[in-house]
């Protein structure tokens, strides 16, 4: 594990020629039911923040595809890796990296109490934060996490005038009763999976890395909202791709967070078409 105990000495921030839409104010109906209440098993949002750079990484990155793995095969972990900058001038430019996840993973740092960031470090739901390649720990936090009173989130991504870069991606969602008042904004993410990178300098310097759910587009949809199990929240954003993405390996991920105590407060995933 690789401590950041000094002040961080942090690259530009990494441009995103993004565009994004919302319209809001669009209200469904729904009730709380089962699901909602935590009787089944909900996703769960694991946030991998990782390096190319750092030699402590590859072993949790492996245990971000074996989660992935086994969430195809019926526990749904919902992947997001966030390659942080901050180790871009120690040897090797992370092409992965933005600025943008060293500033996620800095304002979890503060709800969750730690002293300094590092990587690699997994934060479930936003709520528990580990070593990102301890398997226990990170196991048995996803085990806490699958039956809590979360949102009911539901994606839809649609191509925009035959525009093979362009999705209009509409983010639904409704709500227990447990959460009335509880407040959140909405994110779009777009990862992309299965991927391999040759390592030429370095820490890893000759190794073959491999990664799974590489965020590579994170928007903020929504102003503070809060919930009421009599109401629904929709939003939509028309998101752009990249033709260097592989469309075969993208999904889109939604999910609600809490903007004062991070927690994750309900997420969803889909593959893009």
């Amino acid at each position: 594990m690789r401590l950041m105990s000094n002040i961080l000495q942090l690259a530009p921030q990494i441009s995103h020629v993004v565009t994004a839409l919302f319209f809001a104010g669009v209200i469904l109906p729904g009730l709380a039911n089962e699901q909602l209440e935590g009787k089944v098993k909900q996703p769960v949002l694991v946030e991998l923040f990782t390096s190319e750079g750092c030699s402590s990484c590859p072993p949790a990155d492996r245990l971000a595809i074996h989660l992935q793995d086994a969430s195809k095969a019926g526990h749904e972990v919902i992947i997001l890796s966030e390659h942080v900058d901050y180790w871009n001038h120690l040897g090797w430019q992370d092409k992965y990296s933005s600025h943008q996840f060293t500033d996620r993973q800095q304002d979890y740092a503060k709800v969750l109490a730690q002293n300094s960031v590092y990587t690699p470090e997994a934060v479930v739901d936003g709520v528990y934060g580990m070593v990102g390649s301890d398997r226990n720990a990170l196991q048995e936090a996803v085990e806490k996490c699958f039956f809590s009173a979360k949102a009911s989130v539901t994606l839809t991504a649609e191509q925009i005038d035959n525009d093979p870069l362009k999705r209009k991606v509409s983010i639904s969602s409704t709500s227990p009763v447990t959460l009335a008042g509880k407040q959140a904004q909405i994110y779009v993410v777009v990862t992309e999976d299965n991927l391999k990178s040759q390592i030429k300098s370095g820490e890893n310097g000759g190794a073959v890395l491999e990664h799974t759910g590489v965020v590579r587009y994170l928007k903020k949809l929504s102003p503070v909202v809060a919930f009421d199990p009599q109401k629904g929240l929709r939003y939509t954003a028309e998101i752009p791709l990249n033709p260097q993405w592989k469309k075969q390996d993208l999904r889109v991920v939604g999910f609600l967070q809490d903007p004062i105590t991070k927690r994750i407060w309900g997420a969803s995933q889909i593959k893009i078409e």
